[in-house]
């Protein structure tokens, strides 16, 4: 096999091992999809084989990736797979976890997550139960095509449990990876306005459950507020810390909710387009171009964890008064 064809195998067999759960073995995945033997498959994966066409077009479909990036590479062209949408809630949660998992399996030392945020990155909202089947149950209802969600007031029965088990184990995976995230005034505003528009729509059964709401949402506030004093990611209630937390305040940009995870030399951006919509990409020219996006980001932002004790609290407190007066309207 020639160098340049070895390259290209290479390289396309590397962006299908990142699809892969964390816990399957790559060469059984590719012998059994192959119908070869576990030594074929190594022998592919090493180079010494060239894939056929018929080989390539069986890995292609099932793992939705274009050949484009590999045979004729292009700044101008960029491919996306669809990770989930919002249709099946239980799908869309999974691919979340998959995608976490990918990194915390990584064997790479050096992991980050990079979070551009326009909303709260949703990994919070899944430490409190309460405000989490909320924001499942606000989903469901606007984006999923189960009918139940659409009938009747906000109930917490309806929610499949397993849901907010996905959401806690959502919340732990991401407590291990070390994290920066760049936020705005406005991060709780999404939120607050669902939780005001359910309320003006008759959902909840009494005023009591959105201003139950309104102190959850305070609750995850002030932790975060704490988090970043810290410096590290820390479960709510517990008090042994998780990996570092570095926390952005941007007064100027808008944040797109893009998502970089850094996995040594392996870089993947995750974009949200139609709210729930969840494309990846391991393009490597997007993901400079993401690079560049979010270190001119943070150029423009204030660090407030650990160090700018004022700033933090300056933050916190306003973003406090917004959650109050939600809450008076709601009385």
């Amino acid at each position: 096999m020639s160098t340049q064809t070895d390259s290209i195998q290479s390289s396309f067999l590397d962006q299908i091992r990142t699809k892969l759960p964390p816990n399957n073995s790559f060469v059984d995945e590719l012998a059994e999809l192959l119908n070869i033997s576990r030594d074929s498959a190594y022998r592919r994966i090493r180079g010494e084989t060239v894939l056929s066409l018929d080989e390539i077009r069986l890995l292609t479909t099932k793992y939705g990736i274009s050949l484009d990036d590999f045979l004729s590479p292009s700044k101008e062209r960029v491919s996306f797979q669809l990770k989930a949408n919002f249709v099946d809630g239980g799908k869309w949660l999974k691919s979340v976890i998959d995608s976490l998992e990918m990194v915390t399996s990584s064997p790479e030392k050096e992991k980050e997550l990079i979070y551009d945020s326009k909303d709260l990155p949703i990994f919070h909202f899944f430490q409190y139960p309460r405000l989490a089947a909320f924001k499942i149950y606000f989903w469901m209802k606007t984006f999923s095509a189960e009918t139940k969600f659409n009938l009747g007031k906000y109930d917490t029965k309806l929610l499949d449990k397993k849901l907010l088990t996905m959401g806690e184990k959502i919340w732990e995976r991401y407590a291990q990876i070390p994290s920066t995230e760049i936020i705005t005034y406005e991060f709780l505003n999404v939120t607050l306005r669902q939780i005001e528009y359910a309320h003006e729509c008759g959902s909840f059964n009494s005023s009591q459950e959105a201003i139950d709401l309104c102190e959850d949402c305070s609750l995850l506030v002030n932790h975060l507020q704490h988090q970043a004093e810290i410096g590290s990611k820390q479960t709510f209630g517990n008090k042994e810390p998780g990996a570092k937390f570095s926390l952005y305040l941007n007064e100027v940009l808008l944040g797109s909710n893009t998502i970089l995870f850094n996995m040594g030399a392996r870089r993947i951006v995750f974009i949200t387009p139609n709210n729930f919509n969840i494309l990846m990409t391991a393009h490597e020219s997007f993901c400079q171009i993401t690079v560049d996006h979010i270190n001119n980001m943070i150029n423009k932002s204030v660090l407030i964890s650990v160090s700018a004790g004022k700033e933090r609290s300056k933050f916190f407190n306003r973003v406090n008064e917004t959650i109050q007066i939600v809450k008076a309207r709601l009385v």
